[in-house]
C-alpha cells in the first residue's frame, strides 16, 4: 500500500509540476497576445484572431473586460474565462511550434539516440566481462531497451537501471550481487562523466558562469556532488574502511541482505584492477553524452531554433539540464526537464514555447527507443538462456 501511495505521490507530483510549467507558459503568451490587442484598437477583431490563436470572440472577450487606458490585465477577467483562455489557446500555440519542426533533422536526432543505445550496449557488456558474465550480444541488448522502456515513466531517468539489475540478477543466479554491480557501476561512470562535462564546460566559459548566478551556484553544487561521489567511491573500494571507523562495521551488518551488499562491493572493488577497462568505458560514456546532446541540437536545428553561440549554448546547458533530470524526482523527469530547458534556453533568447517544445521533441525522440523496448519486454522472457550458458570463464 506504501509503495502505491508513493508511486501516486510522484505521479501527482509530476502532473502538478508540468501543469505549473505550462500555465505559467500559456499565460505569458496569452498576456502579450492581449498587449498586441490593446495596441491595436482600430485593427478588426478577426484580423487580430487571423494573426493569433485568439477566436474573434475571444478578441472581444479581452478587449471589452481586460483592456483600461490602453493596458491590457487579464486578471480582470473572471477565474473561470481566464483559466479557459490559457488553456484554450495555449496548447495551440505550442502545437504549432512542433508542427513547423522539419521530420528530416528530428529523425536524425532520433538517429542520434539510436547510436547513444548501441554505445550504451557496448559498454555494459565491457563492464559485465570484468565479472567473468558474457551476454550475447542479443540478450544484452534485450536487458538494455528493456530498462529503457521502464525509464519512459520510472522516476527520474535512472529508473530503468533497477529493471535492468533486476533482470540481469534474474539471468546470473549464482552472482547476483556481480550482475547487479555491473549496473550500479555503469551509471556511476555514466554520471560521474556526465557531472565532469558539466564542469569542464562551465570552466571553458567561466565568464558566463559567473555571470549568471544560477549557473554559478550550479557549478559550486556540481563540483560538490562530483567530488563526494569520488571520495564515497573511494572509501568503498578502500578494503578495511569500515573497520578503522568506530561503530561502522557494527552499523553495516545490522541491513538487511548484509552479504548480498558485501559481496555487491567486493565486485565493484575488481574494477579497480582493470584500468584499461576503465579508461575505454569513459571514452565511450563521452561519446555516449556527446550524441546524446547532438540529438537535442539536431531537433533545435530543425525547430530554427537560434542562440547567440549556436552549438556551444547546447554543450553548456544540456549537461546541466541532464545533471538535474537524472535526480528521481517525478516521472521520467517530467516538468523538471522542462522547466530547466525553459530557464537555461531562456537566458540566451529562446521563447519559452519553443524551449519547451525542443524538450517535448526531445523527449518523444527518445521515447522512440522506450517503444523498441517495449517490444524486447514483450518477448524478453520467451528465450531465457540458462545461466551457465551465459557465464564464462575471462
Amino acid at each position: 500500500m506504501k509503495k502505491k501511495l508513493s508511486v501516486l505521490f510522484r505521479v501527482l507530483v509530476s502532473v502538478g509540476i508540468l501543469a505549473y510549467l505550462f500555465h505559467g507558459i500559456f499565460l505569458k503568451e496569452v498576456s502579450e497576445t492581449a498587449d498586441q490587442i490593446a495596441s491595436s484598437p482600430t485593427v478588426s477583431a478577426a484580423n487580430l484572431a487571423r494573426k493569433s490563436h485568439l477566436t474573434p470572440a475571444q478578441v472581444e472577450l479581452v478587449r471589452t473586460q481586460c483592456i483600461a487606458d490602453g493596458q491590457a490585465d487579464l486578471s480582470k477577467l473572471e477565474f473561470r474565462d481566464r483559466l479557459t483562455l490559457v488553456w484554450d489557446v495555449g496548447p495551440r500555440g505550442l502545437w504549432d511550434v512542433l508542427q513547423q519542426t522539419s521530420l528530416l533533422w528530428f529523425v536524425l536526432g532520433i538517429a542520434c539516440l539510436g547510436v547513444v543505445c548501441l554505445c550504451g550496449i557496448i559498454r555494459w557488456r565491457w563492464i559485465l566481462r570484468v565479472q567473468g558474465l558474457e551476454l550475447r550480444f542479443s540478450r544484452a541488448t534485450s536487458i538494455f531497451f528493456v530498462g529503457m522502456f521502464f525509464n519512459a515513466f520510472m522516476l527520474g531517468s535512472t529508473g530503468g537501471d533497477v529493471i535492468k539489475a533486476w533482470y540481469v540478477a534474474h539471468e546470473t543466479h549464482h552472482k547476483k550481487a556481480e550482475a547487479i554491480a555491473t549496473v550500479v557501476v555503469d551509471r556511476v561512470i555514466g554520471l560521474i562523466v556526465l557531472f565532469v562535462i558539466a564542469l569542464i564546460m562551465m570552466g571553458l566559459y567561466y565568464h558566463r558562469v559567473f555571470d549568471d548566478v544560477k549557473l554559478r551556484w550550479f557549478a559550486v553544487v556540481t563540483l560538490a556532488v562530483v567530488l563526494a561521489t569520488i571520495g564515497g567511491t573511494a572509501l568503498t573500494l578502500w578494503r578495511g574502511f569500515a573497520d578503522k571507523c568506530f561503530g561502522l562495521r557494527g552499523w553495516l551488518q545490522r541491513l538487511p541482505r548484509y552479504d548480498s551488499l558485501c559481496r555487491m562491493v567486493e565486485a565493484c572493488r575488481v574494477y579497480v584492477s582493470h584500468p584499461a577497462v576503465l579508461g575505454k568505458t569513459i571514452l565511450i560514456t563521452v561519446g555516449v553524452h556527446g550524441f546524446s546532446m547532438l540529438s537535442i541540437v539536431c531537433i533545435g536545428h530543425g525547430m530554427q531554433i537560434v542562440t547567440r553561440a549556436g552549438i556551444v549554448d547546447y554543450f553548456l546547458y544540456l549537461p546541466i539540464i541532464n545533471s538535474v533530470t537524472a535526480i528521481p524526482v517525478s516521472i521520467s523527469g517530467f516538468g523538471v526537464r522542462e522547466g530547466m530547458y525553459q530557464v537555461m534556453f531562456g537566458e540566451v533568447g529562446v521563447a519559452a514555447s519553443s524551449a519547451i517544445a525542443l524538450s517535448l521533441l526531445g523527449y518523444i525522440a527518445s521515447l522512440f527507443w522506450s517503444l523498441v523496448g517495449a517490444v524486447f519486454y514483450l518477448t524478453h522472457r520467451k528465450e531465457l538462456p540458462t545461466a551457465k550458458e551465459m557465464v564464462t570463464s575471462q
